[in-house]
């Protein structure tokens, strides 16, 4: 691997987070391809410095076969970037995913109440109704749901939960206050800007007709902040 090789591969995964080696041609992109034919031929000392230069952006570079994840064909590999811990990919740094939610100025407040309980919910979608576990990285083939479902488990949330809470020992709550301003197309307007974000992070992938599912790369980060929050 030449250090030409080594800049074009850490340019291509620092925007797209993963280089895939793909045996079947359809489908295939050619620079992406041609990049993973570097990485699979690279001599040990070389995948050492690459790693070493990824690890000073802030991530680890993983590679995965099918003897690691289930969704990897036979002598295929998939290279992630996998961000460490307290460290923001440029797509989700917390600025630009609020503005991404609430583009308006002066709403700033309204942008971090809804992203973060979308956040949750998408999680209890793929993890906690699904009974699987955030170490469960080889489930995520099936960790799909829908925009509707989405959709009305934020309703359900906002109307069956948050606004039975008694208001008088919430009074200048502003999580509650946000939540409880919301007047029917809020909740939709949100969910879309939502999933967009997160499409465009790689985090979930939009299979078409309103169903998503999670990314490897979002299995692969869960599993180790999991795991290093156990450490």
């Amino acid at each position: 691997m030449t250090p030409f090789d080594m800049g074009r591969i850490s340019a291509y995964l620092l925007k797209h987070r993963k280089i895939e080696f793909r045996t079947e041609k359809r489908g295939r992109n050619k620079d992406e391809h041609e990049l993973a034919e570097v990485l699979k031929d690279a001599p040990q000392d070389s995948m050492a410095d690459l790693c070493e230069l990824m690890n000073g952006y802030g991530f680890d570079l993983i590679t995965l076969t099918t003897f690691d994840v289930t969704g990897i064909g036979s002598n295929e590999r998939v290279y992630l970037l996998s961000r460490k811990p307290n460290v923001e990919c440029p797509l989700l740094d917390l600025p630009r995913a609020l503005e991404r939610i609430e583009p308006t100025s002066g709403r700033t407040l309204q942008a971090k109440v809804w992203l973060t309980q979308f956040w949750l919910l998408h999680l209890d979608l793929i993890y906690t109704q699904r009974d699987r576990g955030t170490d469960e990285r080889n489930r995520w083939l099936d960790a799909t749901f829908t925009k509707d479902a989405l959709i009305e488990a934020m309703r359900e949330h906002v109307n069956e939960g948050v606004r039975r809470l008694n208001p008088e020992t919430l009074a200048n709550n502003e999580v509650y206050e946000v939540l409880t301003s919301e007047k029917g197309v809020t909740i939709d307007r949100y969910a879309k800007r939502f999933l967009d974000l997160m499409v465009d992070a790689f985090m979930l992938e939009d299979k078409g007709n309103g169903v998503y599912r999670q990314t490897l790369l979002s299995a692969v980060e869960m599993k180790e902040n999991y795991e290093i929050g156990r450490a």
